[in-house]
């Protein structure tokens, strides 16, 4: 039988690998403040939650929400949440960490005129431009992380080619068939530190090479290296381990996991209504929008997380403490940091 598993009532806080940042354990999400979730009150709601049980650091980008709406409301709604708590003095800038993301295809952005941008390009203009329009959105001097959303070049561990024909496919290349340059990309980067704009940068979507490659770069040219990669990361998908992990590991960048969750899906809502909290379950994203985020939902994957679930009961666990407790626990993550018999200390944040 398993062993009793206590809770505790609070988030410990990290240092953020080797940043300057001590962070909550949980970052919390925005992905999805103006497509699924439809309301600011709801997105405040959630981020008053958060801050009532210790979490100090969110995660947003500018192409948010997803699915549709890109880029129309989520670091809006962030920032105009953030004017008024420090307005009323619920909670002071210095105190919490935001993360924001350029992606390199310019969605949901709201700058430059059509045409200006190359396809899938992060250079010293564009991410100047994005990352301006971010602090705007945000009502912010400051970003404390910002990332490259997702490689400018096509790879294979990570994603952000959907529209990239199959012939094209070349893992060092851009969609124009130019080698990726990433020193000129770590120019833009330091670009940004110069006029001040950021403290730290990190990346997402990522694979072992593109990290390694970037780190080279950022060595060569006087450059902070990237101080995380943002990967997708579950019971469901484990890729970061194969290779990236590792890479992470001896180039000491932090692995920050998103997707702990499956999309919802290792929350059991979809194979125990139960699950499914206070939200119709008519309006679950893979239900109300079928086609998105398919990866979480393959019948291998819906087999393993009914498997998920009968562990979790067994513990006293709903499946989502689960999947948090062992996303948090995983030896690669430093994000993340590994302690024994600990889950998440509320129920209400993970529903």
């Amino acid at each position: 039988m398993p062993r009793p598993l206590a809770r505790r009532d609070a988030l410990r806080k990290v240092k953020y690998g080797r940043s300057d940042m001590v962070v909550s354990e949980l970052c919390a999400g925005s992905m999805t403040w103006g497509s699924f979730n439809g309301s600011e009150e709801e997105a405040h709601a959630q981020l008053d939650c958060f801050v009532e049980h210790g979490v100090n650091f969110f995660d947003t980008a500018e192409m948010y929400p997803v699915a549709f709406n890109y880029g129309k409301t989520t670091e809006t709604w962030i920032g105009n949440w953030l004017a008024r708590r420090i307005g009323d003095g619920t909670v002071k800038r210095e105190d919490l960490y935001f993360a924001t993301k350029c992606n390199p295809l310019g969605t949901g952005g709201t700058v430059g005129k059509p045409g200006k941008w190359k396809k899938h390009a992060f250079d010293a203009d564009r991410l100047r431009a994005s990352c301006e329009a971010s602090l705007s959105r945000l009502q912010c001097d400051y970003i404390d992380l910002y990332m490259l959303h997702f490689p400018s070049r096509m790879g294979g561990e990570a994603f952000g080619w959907a529209n990239w024909k199959d012939g094209r496919y070349d893992a060092a290349r851009t969609s124009t068939g130019a080698e990726a340059d990433f020193e000129a990309q770590v120019r833009a980067v330091q670009g940004l530190f110069d006029a001040k704009l950021i403290r730290h940068w990190g990346l997402s979507n990522e694979t072992a090479y593109g990290l390694t490659m970037f780190c080279l770069a950022c060595d060569r040219l006087g450059v902070p290296r990237p101080v995380s990669v943002q990967n997708d990361f579950n019971f469901n998908n484990r890729t970061y381990e194969t290779s990236t992990a590792e890479a992470c590991h001896h180039l000491g960048v932090v692995g920050m996991p998103y997707g702990a969750l499956g999309g919802g899906a290792l929350t059991g809502k979809y194979q125990n209504a139960k699950y499914a909290g206070d939200r119709p379950l008519e309006l679950a994203r893979h239900n109300f929008k079928p086609k998105f985020q398919t990866r979480y939902r393959s019948p291998r994957g819906a087999a393993a997380t009914r498997e998920y679930i009968k562990l979790a009961e067994a513990w006293g666990l709903a499946p989502a403490e689960l999947a948090l407790a062992w996303c948090r626990e995983a030896a690669s993550y430093l994000a993340v940091p590994r302690r024994s018999g600990a889950v998440t200390p509320s129920r209400r944040l993970v529903s």
